[in-house]
C-alpha cells in the first residue's frame, strides 16, 4: 500500500514511573542505544505521519536521546497513570488522522515493518482498531479509529487504553506478526536481562 494513503499518527509512550524496574528503565543500553531510542528510530522511518513522545517533565530523557522530527509532550504527574500520558500524547497527534498507533517506549525490539504492516492494515479498515497477535497473544502497539478518540480522553487511571477493547461493538482486527518485537516489553530487571541475553548481539 502507498505510504501516501495511510494516514496514522503515532504516540510513544515515555512516561511511566517504571516502579516494577525500580530505576529509569528507557534509558538503560541496549545495543549502544538507550531502550526508547529503538522504539523512537522504528516509529520515525515508518509510514506514520507523525510521531509524538510523551516523557515526564525533567526526565533527561531530552538530552539522552535524538528525537529531531518528533513532537514532545512532557508530563507533569506521572502518578496520573498511562491514561494521563495517552490523553497527554492524542491531544497532540490526533488532529487530522483517521487514527493514532500507541507503542509503548519498552519495546526495542519493535521494527519499522511491525508499524507499517500494522498501519496497512488499519489503512483497509479505518473502523477497527488494529492489533498484533502471535500464537493467540496480543501484543502492542494498539491502533485507535479517530471515532474512538472521546473514549479515550474518558480513561481513568495506570490503563491505557486495553479497556476499551471490551466494549459492546468495538470491532478489532488482529494482525499476525512474525517478529517477537510486539509480545517483548521490560518491566523488570530479569526482563531486561533475558532482553541482553537473548537479543543484544543477534537480531530479533
Amino acid at each position: 500500500m502507498n505510504k501516501l494513503e495511510i494516514n496514522v499518527s503515532g504516540v510513544i509512550l515515555a512516561a511511566g514511573k517504571a516502579s516494577r524496574m525500580g530505576r529509569d528503565k528507557l534509558s538503560l543500553p541496549f545495543r549502544g542505544k538507550p531502550l526508547l531510542q529503538h522504539v523512537i528510530n522504528a516509529a520515525r522511518q515508518s509510514c506514520l505521519k507523525s510521531v509524538t513522545v510523551v516523557i515526564p517533565e525533567a526526565s533527561g530523557l531530552e538530552q539522552a536521546l535524538d528525537m529531531r522530527g518528533c513532537k514532545i509532550v512532557n508530563v507533569v504527574r506521572q502518578d496520573f497513570g498511562q491514561a494521563e500520558s495517552l490523553k497527554a500524547g492524542l491531544r497532540a497527534a490526533m488532529d487530522g488522522v483517521d487514527g493514532c498507533m500507541v507503542l509503548l517506549g519498552d519495546q526495542p525490539l519493535i521494527t519499522t515493518d511491525t508499524i507499517d504492516m500494522l498501519a496497512g492494515a488499519f489503512a483497509q479498515q479505518h473502523e477497527c482498531w488494529v492489533a498484533p497477535v502471535q500464537e493467540g497473544m496480543r501484543g502492542n502497539p494498539i491502533t485507535i479509529p479517530s471515532t474512538w478518540f472521546p473514549r479515550v480522553f474518558e480513561l481513568e487511571g495506570d490503563t491505557g487504553a486495553r479497556p476499551l477493547l471490551a466494549e459492546p461493538g468495538l470491532a478489532l482486527r488482529l494482525v499476525r506478526i512474525n517478529e517477537v518485537g510486539p509480545f517483548i516489553d521490560v518491566d523488570t530487571e530479569p526482563e531486561y536481562q533475558r532482553l541482553l541475553e537473548k537479543y543484544e548481539t543477534r537480531t530479533a
